[in-house]
């Protein structure tokens, strides 16, 4: 996952200076992490693809986004060289879970550009960065789902998948979901028409989508695998 640079020229005459941006690049090794609770913990890549050092922060939160989630993630704040990667260990510290179905937090890391005047941006002799950036405003925030998967619960999301059922509902389109595990939808479509805004179905649950305008037909669906790719298509056996 990454953000692109967007750039602006500008010069000194001391040390070279990266442009002023307001994004920069903060690449994360997978798109999602699964969490198995039995195990001692997980493990996420990320790399610092700039010229210039970051501080790299995680945090974990519930599925609202909002509220903090039993993990810690560690270390909790560290700097990350230019073009060097290291990785992040994810740990639960508490909190129960439903043993029979898969549970949501989303892991978000922020990266923090340096200032110029920030004295951990130098090098180990405290010389400042060669390559200085300068007036981010912006800092990479990344957030990637953590699906906590009980070793309870067997077989996988795509071999679930081909059990999503449909209905049409006025203008909404609702897909129930009877796995215990997250749906996360890469397309739909109805009749051939595509569904927009889509997400995830929870397990044991239902939810509901805006239908194309005079959509109807089969419904067609993919969804997003373990690894981050696309699932094979799946077909309603009915038309809606």
């Amino acid at each position: 996952m990454s953000i692109n640079i967007i750039t602006a020229p500008s010069y000194a005459t001391v040390n070279p200076v990266k442009p002023n941006t307001k994004e920069f690049k903060l690449k994360l090794g997978a798109t999602r992490v699964i969490y198995n609770p039995d195990a001692s913990g997980a493990a996420l890549s990320v790399s610092n693809q700039q010229d210039f050092p970051i501080l790299v922060q995680g945090k974990v939160y519930a599925e609202d986004k909002k509220s903090a989630a039993p993990f810690i993630v560690t270390p909790p704040l560290f700097r990350l060289e230019a073009g060097q990667q290291s990785r992040l260990r994810i740990v639960r510290t508490g909190g129960t879970a439903a043993p029979d179905r898969e549970s949501l937090q989303w892991l978000c890391i922020g990266g923090i550009p340096p200032k110029d005047t920030d004295v951990w941006a130098g090098d180990n002799a405290g010389k400042s960065s060669k390559s200085v950036a300068l007036n981010l405003e912006v800092s990479a925030h990344n957030c990637i789902k953590l699906l906590v998967r009980p070793s309870g619960v067997k077989g996988t999301p795509v071999r679930a998948a081909a059990a999503l059922t449909w209905r049409r509902q006025g203008n909404k389109l609702s897909g129930y979901n009877a796995s215990p595990f997250y749906m996360n939808l890469s397309s739909v479509t109805v009749g051939g028409r595509p569904v927009k805004g889509l997400d995830y179905v929870a397990p044991f649950a239902e939810r509901s989508f805006t239908l194309p305008e005079g959509a109807s037909g089969k419904v067609e669906w993919k969804i997003i695998t373990d690894v981050g790719g696309e699932s094979r298509a799946f077909l309603s056996p009915t038309s809606l």
